[in-house]
């Protein structure tokens, strides 16, 4: 990419129309980068002679244009400029699309046509040149023999006698940038330029927002479907998970009440975590896809909230850094937080009358370390003779799509559990 806001070697020619259809350049002195009281000339326009211009071949262009617009909307810019390039006679021409996205703001040179074509894609200053004196203006502006005034065109190979810039807005938007043209040779253009130009540049502005309303509708279409996959995604192992915790549910209940009482609550936590993303959306981000994700720190919250009635709130705390979860992790994490504060209230702390919970977690490295930490319950005397179904679901759902482990440590003063998750696997 040419970058035309630097300095470069000085080397200079002049544009001159040989005969018709053929362009030649030869060497001539450098000028010095002077302010010029001649350099914006707009207003000499109305009084030149026109006779060059043909009703025929502007019809004809226009007839082409509303084809493209039609038939192969991304073509319509590149065919304007082309156009613009014959219906005034000029020697070169272009647009220059302002990037603010740089620091500073610059403009891309796009679609050139004639002597200038070999600067496509060159960039150039925002403030400080012809184009930005016109955005600046508002207006459409004449400019005699820019590189006088502007030092980076003369020292970029480049002699204007004139060019002739007209501005390009979207409806009441500021103008973006300028469709213009370089004249042969001084005092060539004149107000009938003045209004072909102008005209292709407002359908160089409908040309521009067809393709932004092009590109919005193909976003939206590729965002819908990529939601449409990813819901389609979790509502298959929300069955897949909800049909072997009623098979694994099933082979350990001692009764039918049983069954319904322990599946009904892991139902309702499954629940729970599939609406969480969508009732925090207000408060939380969005991944780049447009799904919504909730917070670890709601999430646990919400699976104790959901198992106790603590009138002590200091019985239950968490703490650790900002956490968001995909939709899929977050169903994992409801069933394991689930779990734990289940066995908590039958057999633990939650089910002592001074018992207390607290859950911290920490980044480290490429994981996210969880601690789920009881005290004040029942003292234990070491693991259970065989291990449960409730272990069993956790270990399960935490070796899916977390790739992650579970560690108890039956600690005399209460049960200790350390859960290891992949961070990247957080946000799926």
């Amino acid at each position: 990419m040419t970058d035309l806001t630097h300095r470069r070697e000085r080397v200079f020619f002049s544009i001159e129309v040989v005969s018709e259809g053929e362009v030649s350049t030869h060497a001539t002195e450098s000028f010095p980068a002077r302010p010029s009281a001649k350099l914006f000339i707009t207003d000499e326009l109305s009084a030149r002679p026109h006779n060059r211009h043909k009703p025929g071949a502007e019809r004809l262009a226009v007839r082409q244009l509303l084809g493209k617009m039609v038939d192969a909307p991304d073509e319509v810019m590149p065919l304007m400029v082309a156009q613009a390039l014959d219906l005034t006679q000029a020697s070169a021409s272009g647009l220059s699309i302002l990037d603010d996205s740089q620091d500073p703001p610059v403009f891309r040179w796009q679609h050139l046509n004639g002597a200038l074509a070999r600067f496509e894609g060159a960039l150039t200053p925002r403030d400080n040149s012809p184009c930005g004196e016109t955005l600046d203006r508002n207006a459409p502006l004449l400019c005699r023999h820019p590189e006088r005034a502007y030092d980076w065109i003369a020292a970029h190979d480049l002699v204007i006698p004139e060019v002739l810039l007209v501005p390009i807005r979207i409806g009441k938007e500021p103008a973006h940038g300028t469709l213009w043209v370089v004249a042969s040779h001084e005092d060539q253009f004149d107000s009938e330029d003045l209004r072909i130009l102008t005209e292709l540049a407002d359908l160089v502005a409908v040309a521009r927002k067809m393709q932004q309303d092009k590109l919005r509708l193909q976003e939206a279409l590729e965002q819908q479907a990529m939601i449409a996959r990813e819901m389609d995604h979790r509502v298959k192992n929300l069955f897949a998970l909800t049909q072997a915790m009623i098979e694994m549910s099933a082979r350990h209940a001692t009764s039918p009440a049983e069954l319904a009482r322990t599946l009904t609550g892991r139902l309702q936590a499954l629940a729970r975590a599939h609406a969480m993303p969508e009732q925090t959306a207000e408060t939380q981000d969005q991944r780049p896809d447009g799904m919504n994700r909730a917070e670890l720190t709601t999430l646990i919250q919400a699976s104790l909230e959901a198992h106790t009635s603590l009138s002590d709130p200091g019985r239950v705390s968490c703490k650790g850094e900002t956490i968001l979860l995909g939709p899929q992790s977050t169903t994992s994490l409801a069933l394991l937080f689930h779990e734990l504060t289940t066995n908590s209230v039958k057999y633990g702390a939650l089910g002592s009358e001074h018992g207390r919970v607290r859950v911290v977690w920490d980044p480290c490295d490429n994981e996210l370390v969880i601690c789920w930490k009881e005290t004040g319950g029942p003292r234990l005397e070491g693991p259970p003779a065989r291990q449960g179904f409730g272990t069993r679901l956790m270990q399960q759902v935490l070796r899916g799509p977390l790739k992650g482990k579970l560690d108890k440590a039956w600690q005399s003063e209460g049960l200790m559990v350390t859960v290891r998750v992949l961070r990247d696997r957080l946000a799926n």
